[in-house]
């Protein structure tokens, strides 16, 4: 799961984006239970968490976040008003989670409040919303529908980070470690 958790997840580990996610197989809720609890302890000393999103017969989605990124994100009042609107009622981080996991349960497409959990920018998420996904003005990370040069910046730091984590762990940098480490567009071009 480490090599996942660094591939899909590096800007979260290095603290420049809020969450991430990733589609893990799922060879017996057991065996991944006990892989989640070993990397939360190298990982919720620095703030960062994983957890079970949902379940499918074969995959397994893990949410990996910053505690104190997603709750300022979650406590921003244009998301707030929003959440409210599709039925979250308590901004408590661990409740937003649960209503995320049980509209994760009931829905057979992704919940569209999905972006907010993982730090897209709201014009971002409302544009998708609006637009059904489509007549985006750029795609990356997700489809950008406002501020396209930033977030084409973005995207580069996010993939040039991803390459410098997973350079560092190939060189024997545990995940804990992965952690720590500050990393600056500057890191990468040294390495």
């Amino acid at each position: 799961m480490i090599e996942f958790i660094i591939n899909y997840c590096a800007p979260t580990l290095a603290h420049i984006k809020v969450a991430n996610l990733f589609s893990y197989p799922l060879t017996s809720l057991e065996t991944l239970k006990e892989e989640l609890r070993a990397v939360n302890e190298q990982i919720n000393p620095s703030g960062i968490y994983a957890t079970l999103l949902k379940i499918g017969k074969k995959r397994a989605l893990i949410y990996v976040y910053q505690q104190q990124a997603l709750e300022i994100e979650l406590r921003k009042l244009n998301v707030k008003q929003f959440l409210t609107t599709i039925g979250y009622q308590s901004f408590n981080l661990k409740d937003c989670l649960n209503f995320l996991k049980k509209r994760l349960m009931i829905s057979e497409a992704f919940p569209h409040e999905i972006g907010f959990f993982l730090g897209y920018p709201y014009d971002d998420v409302i544009g998708f919303i609006e637009h059904e996904g489509k007549d985006y003005a750029y795609k990356g990370y997700w489809k950008v529908y406002a501020n396209v040069e930033e977030m084409k910046h973005l995207f580069k730091k996010y993939a040039d980070c991803k390459q410098y984590y997973l350079k560092q762990y190939e060189q024997g940098i545990s995940l804990q470690c992965l952690c720590c480490l500050l990393y600056t567009s500057d890191a990468a071009d040294d390495s």
